[in-house]
């Protein structure tokens, strides 16, 4: 190949954009010319879910320092691996998290209880965005206080006991420790969300975890009363109760706490002679998209249309290969049609 003075440098990287990393790996040993420019490709996001993997390419990165400005976002798991990695292979992550400067987004799941939030205390790095499954202790309580940047969080609950709920009292961060700019959260665990909504700063809030035992209503009563600082809540998603009582009891409250809410789910089915539904629905006043358990009738559609002049979107859980969601557009009414959304923009975007 010839020198790279033949086209400009912006259409290499654009070039570079369409290349596969086993063939940027090519160019960037073949070609001194453009290995400066293959190497910012290769290394800008590296996702890793072997940990064989991981050790090595952990001990290259901290090896080579010119490498070290250039990752961006770094994913980290550990597949199916029902092993407990070494301390050989944590003490790997974190002497690489000192080194990443100018990382922005970090994910970190082992899929098993994980006590190693001690290796994020070498993160230099202000985050905008980090994931994990570190089990709540200090490390982790006080990396969350320390990330001033951190605008999302994604946290699992790893622990297999009952003692994990005391943790998170114990270490999750208070409403004054806080970060400003947390604003998205995902979770499995209600408590930690709590926690955190007493920050009276998030806006994205999805909780994949049960918030109550099946069928306890007495438990779902107690949640929904302590639900309270949902004031900015914009998007939220939560396994809503299937029982009548406490379905009636979440919705009322949502519409007398989270007044700018404007996509709500996952709601059981309804259909269209549920008048109280619909009632209880247009409380929220500023609902622009509602999810639902299941496909929804057309006749229903309608009806919530009527209902609630500010939604524009009826989006029915349909699992299959190609997509997760029926779309029904309501004000004004649309065809239906499959939608994929891998990267949640209908809970993000509301």
């Amino acid at each position: 190949m010839q020198g790279k003075s033949t086209l400009p440098a912006e259409l290499y990287r654009e070039i570079f954009q369409h290349i596969s990393k086993p063939d940027l790996c090519v160019l960037s040993r073949s070609s001194r010319v453009l290995q400066a420019d293959a190497e910012f490709f290769i290394y800008q996001h590296i996702e890793s879910n072997r940990r064989p993997e991981t050790a090595q390419f952990c001990s290259l990165i901290t090896k080579t320092t010119r490498f070290h400005s250039l990752v961006r976002t770094l994913h980290i798991s550990n597949g199916d691996d029902p092993t407990i990695g070494s301390v050989e292979y944590w003490s790997g992550i974190s002497a690489l998290l000192g080194c990443l400067a100018h990382l922005e987004d970090l994910r970190i799941y082992d899929s098993l209880e994980n006590p190693n939030a001690w290796v994020l205390a070498s993160c230099r790095a202000r985050l905008s965005k980090i994931g994990c499954d570190f089990l709540m202790d200090q490390y982790l309580a006080s990396f969350f206080q320390s990330q001033a940047n951190i605008c999302r969080i994604d946290w699992t609950d790893s622990s297999r006991d009952t003692v994990a709920g005391n943790d998170i009292e114990k270490w999750a961060p208070e409403k004054s420790r806080l970060p400003p700019s947390a604003t998205m959260l995902t979770t499995n665990s209600p408590r930690f969300a709590l926690k955190m909504l007493g920050s009276s700063r998030l806006t994205h809030l999805w909780i994949y975890g049960p918030c109550a035992p099946p069928g306890e209503e007495e438990g779902w009563m107690h949640f929904i009363q302590n639900f309270r600082d949902i004031g900015t809540l914009r998007s939220l998603r939560l396994s809503l109760p299937h029982r009548r009582r406490p379905l009636i009891s979440v919705l009322a409250h949502l519409a007398k706490y989270a007044l700018n809410l404007r996509s709500l789910g996952f709601v059981t089915w309804f259909d269209a002679k549920d008048q109280e539904m619909f009632s209880l629905l247009a409380g929220l006043k500023k609902l622009s998209s509602l999810v639902t358990w299941s496909v929804i009738s057309a006749e229903t559609s309608r009806k919530l249309a009527e209902w609630c002049p500010s939604l524009r979107l009826v989006a029915c859980l349909h699992y299959s290969y190609s997509h997760e969601y029926v779309f029904l557009p309501v004000n004004p009414m649309g065809i239906p049609h499959a939608v994929h959304d891998p990267e949640y923009k209908l809970w993000k975007d509301a």
